[in-house]
């Protein structure tokens, strides 16, 4: 029986996998107080493909079916579907829990360009204030943990009916990562979920401690494999919720402006019963 405990402060000791027979792994998910998290299936599926490949991904695109309970093993059975392309299935015991399709690409030269920059006048991340300093004064401390740091600059507050539900800030990890191809797949694709909920919150303000959101799909792109090993900015938008679903975008951005990734998901969401 899984506890209730908060996650571990490492990344790279959180995220791992045994290979358990051809093309096959295994894993348990962490714990997020009880429940895991998406974006730690995403990361497990990644660090499955490259183990295969042994090459930076360059998109991932995943459906979820079933949310697994942590400290249970999951498989991870890996099949190539095409040419620079593999599907990774996860089952817990016989349920299907998500299937994730990841991308392998060439360093060949090609177009570059990037018209999306960063929003203007952001502050640096060594100018605000820590997320346990944020949490302290917001009631929030016990959930100041995990193996993610954020530095938030998006007010706390919901969003008016006609602004935009933006949600923009720092993240790195807590821990440094080493610079190995697999855990730094995997931790892009970490990044890419975490905490998705973040503008929905804004928008749906005091209803959203009653609503159940569930990540029903996830693309991600990956136009640069830089390793986390400083601040990214985030910004995380929800401009559409219909019938129930409700789409949100992620751009992830280096320090010196570099779009690294770009990731786009739905979620159900539903009154608590």
């Amino acid at each position: 029986m899984s506890t209730q405990r908060a996650p571990r402060e490492s990344l790279s000791s959180m995220l791992g996998i045994q290979q358990r027979g051809p093309r096959v792994y295994g894993a348990a998910l962490e714990s997020f107080w009880g429940a895991t998290t998406p974006g730690d299936l995403l990361a497990r599926a990644t660090l499955a493909t490259t183990a295969e490949r042994r090459e930076a991904p360059t998109a991932h695109q995943a459906l979820f079916f079933s949310a697994p309970p942590p400290d249970v093993e999951l498989s991870f059975a890996c099949e190539a579907v095409g040419a620079g392309r593999e599907r990774v299935t996860v089952h817990h015991g016989d349920a299907r829990v998500c299937e994730v399709v990841v991308r392998y690409g060439s360093d060949e030269p090609g177009i570059n360009y990037q018209s999306t920059r960063p929003p203007a006048g952001v502050p640096s991340p060594d100018d605000l204030p820590s997320e346990r300093e944020v949490a302290a004064s917001e009631g929030w401390e016990p959930y100041a943990v995990g193996p993610i740091e954020s530095r938030r600059i998006s007010a706390y507050a919901p969003v008016a009916s006609d602004e935009p539900s933006v949600w923009v800030g720092w993240l790195r990890p807590r821990e440094e990562l080493p610079d190995e191809l697999g855990l730094q797949a995997g931790a892009r694709a970490f990044s890419s979920e975490y905490r998705s909920h973040w503008a929905i919150e804004r928008r749906l303000g005091s209803d959203f401690p009653s609503t159940e959101l569930t990540l029903l799909d996830h693309s991600l792109w990956v136009h640069h494999a830089i390793p986390w090993n400083d601040w990214w900015l985030v910004t995380t938008r929800s401009d559409v919720g219909a019938r129930g679903r409700c789409l949100s975008r992620r751009e992830i951005f280096a320090r010196d402006g570099t779009l690294i990734a770009s990731a786009i998901w739905e979620a159900r969401a539903r009154a608590h019963s």
